[in-house]
């Protein structure tokens, strides 16, 4: 089994509110300092809130459970047999049907694999923002992951790159409230061994001009993997 396929099991399963009680807290211990977990987490309580929101609440008929369990379990009476030396489950049917089709699913839902080739981890002075830029070079996709901080009470933060001694070039407006991925098609992508990044605080929707024209407040060389 895949370390991404892994993460996106465990982290569908912890915001399904399918792990046991100790099986979460392990889950947050290691989602408080892994950044690729972090993002697996975030992927999937969105994913599932969308998918809240597609369905008007509804309450069900009171035969449903007992015909769910008949079907799943072949019970009779009411009864789940149970076998020898097993434990009966005490998780509700809902949580066992989801564990199912988490399953049988999940290949089909998770993002396609991501393996950095460049990092940039960029921290405010004057802020509390704190931003970790990651680029994978083979598929050309630049993936923004906030540690901290939130959107700017005016204007917007935007994130520059610069090759050398060249000139900074946008990598566009930062949404600090989920993971953004971007796709580099750009010349440029393996001179990364030889760049920084900046985050700058700029007009709403960005400079206006292609450079940056706020205060600049977080600098960082890129360095590779």
């Amino acid at each position: 089994m895949s370390e991404s396929y892994e993460y996106h099991t465990q982290a569908a399963e912890y915001a399904l509110g399918l792990l046991s009680s100790d099986e979460a807290k392990r889950f947050e211990a290691r989602l408080a300092s892994d950044s690729d977990l972090q993002a697996a987490y975030i992927f999937w309580a969105e994913h599932f809130a969308t998918l809240y929101h597609e369905w008007h609440s509804e309450e069900p008929p009171a035969s449903l459970k007992q015909r769910i369990e008949q079907t799943a379990f072949g019970t009779a009476n009411n009864k789940v047999t149970q076998l020898p030396g097993k434990r009966k489950t005490t998780r509700p049917i809902w949580a066992i049907a989801a564990a199912v089709l988490l399953t049988f699913g999940i290949w089909s839902l998770v993002p396609s694999s991501f393996d950095a080739t460049y990092q940039t981890s960029l921290v405010a002075t004057e802020t509390d923002l704190a931003v970790d830029v990651l680029v994978d070079a083979e598929s050309k996709t630049l993936r923004i992951i906030t540690k901290r901080g939130a959107a700017a009470i005016e204007g917007d933060y935007e994130l520059w790159v610069a090759i050398g001694d060249g000139a900074p070039m946008s990598l566009g407006v930062l949404d600090l409230s989920d993971v953004q991925e971007r796709t580099l098609d750009v010349p440029w992508l393996s001179g990364l061994t030889n760049a920084h990044m900046a985050i700058s605080h700029e007009p709403k929707g960005g400079s206006p001009t292609g450079a940056p024209t706020g205060p600049v407040l977080a600098v960082a060389d890129t360095i590779t993997l």
